[in-house]
């Protein structure tokens, strides 16, 4: 039967007029309508390799009737167009069976709530057309740029048809194992700032900041310190599981963690067996860092990073208490014991009292 699209529609019954109008489509009932404009809204991803990723709400269904079936096919190198199988290949990726709430009192408790199951490296989900790239995914399996990636192509269907569309594109970044993130995304070395881009002679490297500086006072300047006056270093020091905080002063020599006396080290982060020495602190963390992305009590508003508040109280001029504090927003993807340093490299900040 012909199908008759947004048009108006005569249908004569007994030698009268009945008049249909809007009808979207006619088919036979035991078929499925897929529209030839139905198309992706998004054809080509960047995902960066070693966190997952998923492209949502990406596929216009154009009114087509649902469920659709997707599938990948045809999956090739961009440059020499040779095919490959390194998005198909299987790889254990971490699911969750359990919600996880933020209110966990162990890594164990936190594990428990996940799984392991294997998945391909870059899937699409077969009745969505979501595409997903899995954390367990890195620069030993895939492809990633400078090298210009992957072309493939994906088929839809229903019993009303098929749609193929064809060079999509995956392009990858090289991992990134913590954010904010002081490398190159494309070479992975130190990020540059060149004050004169004619002349790469002259640059300085890029250094990660704390996000505020509250009422934060020089120690030997009495003026105001700002964000810049604080570098933050990540160093990975083994494959654990824990996260330490440490902080130097301008001569690179440790602050006992108790001048930051103002600080909940009990609820920082969501870390557990909080260990307070006069040279750090350390927790026992399930990772990555935040676990998911929801927003919790130790996350920013939106979930995507843990927020942590390091705050200590002084009396200031006039017998007045002041508070003042130190702010970071980060990420750690890989798992391992992580360092996580504030090197007070201009000036020391002032925690005694006037």
């Amino acid at each position: 039967m012909t199908r008759i699209l947004n048009h108006t529609l005569l249908i004569i019954i007994a030698g009268g007029i009945m008049i249909c109008t809007s009808c979207k489509k006619w088919l036979p009932a035991d078929l499925n309508y897929l529209s030839p404009q139905a198309t992706y809204t998004q054809t080509e991803f960047q995902p960066v390799l070693g966190r997952t990723t998923e492209y949502s709400l990406i596929f216009n269904t154009d009114n087509s009737n649902t469920p659709i079936h997707f599938q990948i096919t045809n999956v090739r190198y961009r440059t020499t167009g040779q095919p490959t199988n390194d998005l198909e290949k299987e790889i254990p990726v971490t699911i969750w069976k359990q919600a996880y709430t933020g209110y966990e009192t162990s890594v164990a408790e936190i594990d428990a709530k996940r799984t392991t199951e294997m998945h391909s490296i870059w899937e699409v989900r077969p009745t969505s057309g979501d595409f997903i790239l899995w954390a367990e995914a890195d620069s030993t399996m895939l492809h990633q740029q400078p090298d210009s990636g992957y072309l493939f192509d994906v088929i839809a269907s229903n019993s009303g048809g098929k749609n193929v569309y064809h060079d999509l594109v995956l392009d990858p970044l090289r991992q990134e194992p913590y954010e904010p993130y002081d490398h190159d995304p494309i070479t992975g070395d130190r990020s540059k700032i060149y004050p004169n881009p004619l002349d790469s002679s002259q640059f300085s490297f890029n250094y990660i900041h704390p996000a505020s500086l509250t009422n934060v006072i020089g120690d030997s300047t009495d003026l105001p310190m700002n964000v810049d006056s604080v570098r933050v270093l990540f160093r990975k020091t083994g494959n654990g599981n824990t996260l330490t905080f440490k902080f130097l002063d301008k001569d690179s020599l440790p602050i006992n963690p108790a001048s930051f006396n103002d600080t909940k080290w009990d609820s920082l982060v969501h870390g557990f067996n909080v260990k307070v020495t006069d040279e750090y602190v350390r927790y026992d963390v399930a990772y990555p860092i935040p676990v998911v992305h929801y927003p919790t009590r130790f996350t920013t508003s939106d979930g995507s990073e843990a927020s942590v508040n390091f705050s200590f109280d002084r009396i200031a001029f006039g017998n007045v208490r002041q508070v003042c504090s130190v702010a970071f927003n980060f990420a750690i993807y890989q798992k391992g014991d992580w360092e996580v340093i504030f090197y007070f490299y201009s000036d020391n900040p002032k925690f005694r009292n006037e």
